[in-house]
């Protein structure tokens, strides 16, 4: 493997073609990452929602109805935030809140009706957007791409990392 020589433990003996490649990769995820917020702010103005707002429907619409302690989980934050973002989607009758039926302490949240035609109308002109970058690319980049990340995702989800080992 390519970063074979990153030491697990106490002080990290890159060498400095692997300290370059890392910044690379670091830099290029942050300039991407740049570029395209401002290209999806645009694009939800007109629906009146922001990113995190966005992000927030597109996660209940691909995982359903769910608590409001399990979709803090998955965008990785506090319920606490999640409840500010909420109710402006609340307010505008494009997201629901309710009690379990099994259990009334949990609260749980979906897209309402009105959530699901405007996030459906959101997703397909974002999807023209994105697609517009995505046609400079073969269709076996655009596979390799995938799995790449979703071999990345897999590899954040299930590697546990010790902070406290790392340099200081």
């Amino acid at each position: 493997m390519y970063l074979n020589n990153l030491a697990p433990r106490g002080r990290s003996r890159m060498v400095k073609h692997e300290q370059e490649f890392l910044n690379n990769i670091q830099s290029i995820m942050l300039s991407i990452s740049r570029k395209l917020r401002p290209v999806l702010e645009k694009h939800l103005q007109p629906y009146g929602i922001t990113p995190p707002q966005f992000n927030m429907m597109f996660t209940l619409e691909r995982e359903g109805a769910c608590r409001v302690t399990h979709l803090a989980d998955i965008i990785n934050v506090k319920p606490s935030a999640i409840t500010v973002i909420m109710d402006r989607l609340i307010e505008r009758q494009l997201v629901l809140r309710y009690h379990s039926e099994v259990d009334r302490r949990v609260v749980m949240m979906e897209l309402s009706e009105n959530g699901k035609q405007v996030l459906a109308k959101m997703m397909q002109s974002y999807r023209q957007i994105m697609g517009q970058y995505f046609a400079q690319f073969t269709q076996d980049e655009l596979a390799a791409f995938l799995e790449l990340f979703q071999k990345l995702d897999a590899v954040i989800t299930t590697t546990k990392i010790d902070f406290e080992q790392g340099e200081k």
